[in-house]
Parts: C-alpha cells; sequence; structure tokens
C-alpha cells in the first residue's frame, strides 16, 4: 500500500490550478476596472449634480417673509477644475479666481482611469447651466472601456456607458 503522492500527481494538480488561474486572472482584472470605472463615473455625477444644486441654492438667502435675496458675500459660481497635466484628479473650488475657495478636497480618480472633458474648467452657474454647453466629460479605464458624463445646453447632466 502507498502511502502520500507521487511526483507526477502533484505536478499534475499544479497543471490544473495553473489553467484555472489563466482562465480567472483576466476575468478578475476586467471586472475590477469595470467596477472602478463605474464607481468613479456614479462618483463624478453625483459630485456635478451636488454642484447644481448648491449653485441654485447658495447664491440666494432668506430674509423672511420679504422673500429671496442676492446673498452678494458669496461667489455666484462654482467650477470643478480637471488638471492638464494630470488627468487622475478633480477638484470642486468656489469661484472664480485665485483666492477661491475649494469645496471638496482634491479627488484622486481609482489606478487605470483617467478623466478627459473639453474644458478643463466647468462652471456652473446660478440658473443651474455651465459652461460646457453641450459636452461630455469622458471616463476611460486602463482598458479602454469609457463611461461619458454628459452636460446638454439647458443643465441636465446624464450618464452613458
Amino acid at each position: 500500500m502507498q502511502k502520500g503522492f507521487a511526483t507526477l500527481e502533484i505536478i499534475m494538480i499544479i497543471f490544473i490550478i495553473g489553467v484555472l488561474m489563466t482562465c480567472a486572472v483576466p476575468n478578475a482584472v476586467k471586472i475590477i476596472d469595470k467596477v472602478s470605472l463605474d464607481y468613479e463615473t456614479k462618483r463624478l455625477y453625483s459630485e456635478l449634480r451636488f454642484i447644481q444644486a448648491l449653485n441654485r441654492s447658495a447664491t440666494v438667502k432668506n430674509t423672511g417673509m420679504k422673500g429671496l435675496s442676492i446673498d452678494s458675500s458669496l461667489p455666484a459660481i462654482i467650477r470643478i477644475d480637471i488638471p492638464i497635466e494630470n488627468s487622475s484628479a478633480w477638484q470642486i473650488f468656489r469661484g472664480t479666481t485665485n483666492d477661491a475657495k475649494n469645496i471638496r478636497e482634491k479627488h484622486y480618480l481609482s489606478y487605470g482611469v483617467k478623466l478627459s472633458s473639453p474644458e478643463y474648467q466647468i462652471y456652473f452657474y446660478s440658473d443651474g447651466k455651465s459652461s460646457i454647453n453641450t459636452g461630455s466629460l469622458t471616463l476611460t479605464s486602463r482598458h479602454g472601456k469609457k463611461n461619458a458624463i454628459i452636460i446638454d445646453t439647458v443643465g441636465r447632466i446624464r450618464c452613458e456607458k
């Protein structure tokens, strides 16, 4: 009676595991890539909607029974900056000048995801419209898959995959 495993049996088991891994690893990489691209698209979309809502509401103040009036102490424009040299990050600012205040910390995209836009500073005005009249922010994964966030002339924002 034989006890233990033969060398040939161990080699066959390692070979079978290797074949299974060569099938599983590329699929896992694609799944991780797709999930990170979808996450970043949803995150940027929600931030753009936040900017719109903030800009519509933060430029006016409630004056009680007299209604609403413009609050001139707040800059009327919120912008999102996408650095030209580094398309893997973005940041939200209030105001248009160098003394603008950042509303959120700089957000770095997931590994392999890049952001491109026709304009590197997108302004949102108090009526909800943006400076990017009709255009899209395109997020691209390292495998070439693209998601787009489209902003139209009246300020509607939608995602396309």
